[in-house]
């Protein structure tokens, strides 16, 4: 009979509470990465870093691109330029791929992209997938300037 009534107090009381956390504000956790932030970079006639831009000369060689993760635990991370609408260039070419495993405490990455020559005019995306998926992408673009004509 304990064991009945047990059973019972277990199925109309603790399941529906357990089966309720996640709307009364406890929210399962993921163990899933994220990306928290990509920006773009590069350095200028001095040797220092410039950061946070979206506008390149074709001289800018290389292009940084910084990845901070949301956890530092192992992920696969993955970039890829991808030539949006670039002169002689099909639309959403893949023109560089490199990837990086990150290591336990590892929570950011630095890429760089260099083309053979100069970068050509135009507009440009980052791709940036982890384990595989596709976390966040970004364009910038490609101008000429003074110097370059």
């Amino acid at each position: 009979m304990k064991f009945i009534l047990l059973t019972l107090f277990l199925v109309c009381v603790v399941v529906p509470i357990a089966a309720q956390t996640e709307k009364n504000g406890f929210k399962k956790v993921t163990s899933e990465n994220k990306v928290t932030k990509l920006s773009f970079a590069r350095e200028d006639a001095d040797g220092n870093i410039e950061e946070g831009l979206e506008i390149f000369a074709p001289r800018d060689i290389p292009i940084f691109c910084y990845v901070d993760l949301s956890s530092p635990k192992p992920t696969s991370v993955k970039l890829n330029f991808i030539a949006v609408k670039v002169k002689g260039v099909r639309p959403n070419s893949n023109v560089i791929s490199t990837s990086y495993k990150t290591k336990k405490g590892e929570n950011a990455v630095t890429f760089t992209g260099k083309p053979e020559k100069l970068w050509l005019i135009g507009k440009y995306r980052v791709d940036i997938l982890l384990n595989g998926k596709l976390a966040v992408s970004k364009e910038f673009s490609v101008e000429e300037t003074a110097k370059d004509q």
